[in-house]
């Protein structure tokens, strides 16, 4: 997508007139947000707009503060007439059934990311926000529930997608989302792709489920060996001209599309997070070719600002080098080491495992790092466990603070550290950081506390030999630990 494209497009989000009664009310708030085109006073009128709203019963069409379909209200001046919106499925029937099941994940994911972000502003936004999004959470989960029962995959993945990708919305709905993961995992066939369960795409391999759970799985960080597999089937799914579609019959192709712009931005997305062979700009460039002239995509109708707010972020997406785009797969603070925050040498082993299986990851050049602190046992005896175990936390702080990599606890005082796919420099940043250990040290432990230096070894490898390369800079520690007995404090750096 050319900047020009990206650029109206970003103008027309910006200009969208909101009409805070849409179950897009939030989607479009964040969409300008996102262009910087959302200030306090919006959210202030919105919130305040909201309260005056009366919500009826907990299973009725109004039980939010906004509503879930546009049948009461207006969609905004931006928006298509009614009459023009397309059926979005070729398995739907009922339209406002159509409209619902891309509305009502929206305005639950996207709902209560915002009332979250607005919540953390604190002030009156804040407390006015807190109230609305008490009150309404019980009901996001209650309705991100029905999608557990995995009745139709198109809607219930794309709820998945919809709240995994929102960071505040997944914090407070994760059960559910990973109920609704695990439920659909559970149906991918032999060759990767999640099944059709209605006609015509009776099991007939869904793109577009296919890539929302894949996204579902990334954010997660759930069944990464499967993850692997469905990318795989989703990159395999792209045609000639860039775009992805369902596979669907003949006849049913060409009345629909072969094609469409909600499974081609999903499957775009995912990809462009995490196959380093992936074209990007090719799919944006389909995108592209479906722009309005007033600079909107629109897949449905209501949607508009949302979908447009979707393929802004994936353009600025591809404006950066891969390294920078990539997204490690996340850990349930749960499954965090308590001591340093860090996640365990087992998520390094399910990385190990979605490396291998994603040929554009497998064939990536990898830098990786392994390090452990010189004497740390008898700095442990001499000080007491509970200094040990602070330091051993300063390190992960520090760690996690390089750019673009992954630190992960291996066992004791050693660590590893996985750079990003087509990462460069990580030794540089590495010894950037143990330039400034001994200082950070001293500032939390006193001058008077020996500083424990790092040892640390660097290498870089094709994704497919990440386990190796770990094996084998561990046991050259050894040697380096014969040589640096006694390292100053700031350490030794070595590449291998």
């Amino acid at each position: 997508m050319n900047r020009e494209a990206r650029d109206r497009a970003a103008a027309a989000i910006a200009s969208a007139r909101i009409d805070d009664a849409s179950p897009f009310a939030a989607s479009e708030a964040l969409a300008k947000a996102y262009v910087g085109a959302e200030n306090a006073d919006d959210a202030l009128a919105r919130l305040r707009f909201w309260e005056k709203r009366v919500p009826g019963t907990r299973i009725g069409d109004d039980r939010y503060r906004w509503e879930i379909s546009h049948k009461r209200c207006k969609g905004g001046a931006h928006v298509p007439p009614r009459a023009e919106w397309k059926t979005l499925r070729p398995e739907e029937r009922d339209a406002e059934l159509a409209e619902i099941r891309i509305s009502l994940p929206l305005a639950v994911a996207d709902g209560c990311e915002y009332l979250a972000k607005l919540t953390a502003r604190g002030g009156e936004v804040g407390a006015r926000a807190s109230a609305l999004l008490a009150e309404a959470e019980p009901l996001f989960r209650r309705d991100l529930a029905a999608h557990v029962q995995a009745q139709n995959p198109w809607s219930d993945t794309f709820a998945l997608r919809s709240v995994t990708l929102r960071p505040l919305a997944l914090e407070r709905l994760r059960p559910l989302a990973l109920a609704i993961a695990v439920s659909y995992a559970a149906t991918v066939n032999a060759t990767g792709a999640v099944l059709g369960m209605r006609y015509p795409l009776h099991d007939r391999p869904m793109t577009s489920a296919t890539a929302h759970l894949a996204s579902g799985l990334l954010a997660l960080g759930h069944d990464l060996p499967l993850l692997g597999k469905l990318l795989s089937t989703v990159r395999d799914a792209q045609h000639d001209n860039g775009g992805f579609g369902d596979d669907m019959p003949d006849a049913t192709a060409e009345k629909f599309g072969r094609e469409d712009l909600l499974t081609t931005v999903a499957a775009a997305d995912v990809l462009g997070t995490l196959d380093p062979s992936f074209d990007l700009e090719r799919a944006l460039a389909w995108c592209e070719s479906k722009q309005r002239k007033d600079g909107f995509f629109v897949a449905y109708g209501p949607e508009i600002a949302w979908l447009t707010g979707e393929i802004v972020r994936l353009a600025d997406a591809a404006a950066r080098p891969f390294a920078e785009r990539f997204r490690f797969p996340q850990v349930p603070s749960a499954n965090l080491d308590r001591k340093t925050g860090l996640p365990f040498f087992a998520f390094f082993d399910d990385l190990t495992h979605l490396f291998a299986e994603l040929s554009g990851l497998a064939g990536a050049r990898v830098p990786i790092a392994f390090l452990d602190l010189a004497g740390f046992g008898k700095f442990n005896n001499a000080h007491g466990q509970d200094v040990g175990d602070a330091v051993l936390a300063l390190l992960a702080r520090e760690l996690s603070s390089v750019a673009f990599a992954r630190a992960i606890r291996d066992g004791g005082d050693e660590f590893i550290v996985v750079g990003a796919p087509e990462r460069t420099h990580l030794a540089r940043d590495l010894d950037v950081f143990r330039a400034s250990w001994p200082a950070r040290f001293r500032s939390a432990f006193g001058a008077n506390v020996p500083t424990v230096a790092p040892r640390i070894l660097v290498t870089e490898v094709g994704g497919r030999e990440l386990r190796g390369a770990r094996e084998r800079l561990g046991r050259s520690m050894g040697t380096v630990k014969d040589r640096s007995q006694s390292p100053p404090p700031e350490g030794v750096l070595d590449e291998i």
